[in-house]
């Protein structure tokens, strides 16, 4: 067969299977890990990107194959940032650790009428890139690292410049270094 009846025949099987779920789109397994996806969507991109094939089709097949093109472009998307969200956002609590030691490590960072943003206001009004670093400032803070809490907080201030909540999370943490130098 000749490249353009193979991307042809890719176009059609993919618009043909309609609303259907990521993975089976981008053919992996539905928990395929994020290289596998990325693999995937690769092969895909090497074969059947419309750009590929914009002197050797005409306009109706062009728009077949962009059109599939898009939607596994979407799923590859999808499931890419399901897998980034599920590796990134684990639950930061040791339960090897006292929960009145963690509570006496995050007073560093929380402020007492508001809760750390793990869903609440705070977070809704968090860039992505900022909760990031304040989830590794958490972090740092609870293996009792003010230094390295300091840095990400600092960090999440240059992703988030406008957080009121972070500045008053540094505050805190800068106060409670410079009590322990």
């Amino acid at each position: 067969m000749s490249v353009r009846s193979d991307v042809l025949l890719w176009a059609q099987r993919v618009l043909s299977k309609g609303n259907a779920p990521a993975h089976l789109l981008l053919e992996v397994k539905a928990d395929a890990t994020a290289e596998q996806i990325s693999d995937a969507f690769q092969k895909v991109a090497r074969m059947a990107h419309p750009d590929l094939h914009r002197s050797g089709l005409g306009p109706e097949e062009l728009e077949q194959v962009t059109s599939a093109y898009s939607r596994v472009a979407g799923a590859y998307q999808e499931m890419r940032s399901q897998r980034m969200t599920t590796t990134r956002m684990k639950p930061l609590t040791n339960p090897a650790e006292p929960a009145s030691v963690v509570s006496q490590r995050m007073a560093a960072v929380a402020v007492a009428d508001k809760p750390p943003p793990t869903g609440g206001p705070a977070a809704a009004s968090m860039s992505s890139k900022a909760l990031i670093y304040y989830r590794k400032a958490e972090l740092a803070l609870r293996r009792g690292d003010l230094k390295a809490g300091l840095l990400q907080l600092k960090m999440a201030i240059a992703a988030d410049p406008a957080s009121q909540f972070l500045r008053q999370a540094l505050g805190e943490v800068e106060a409670e270094l410079a009590k322990n130098p």
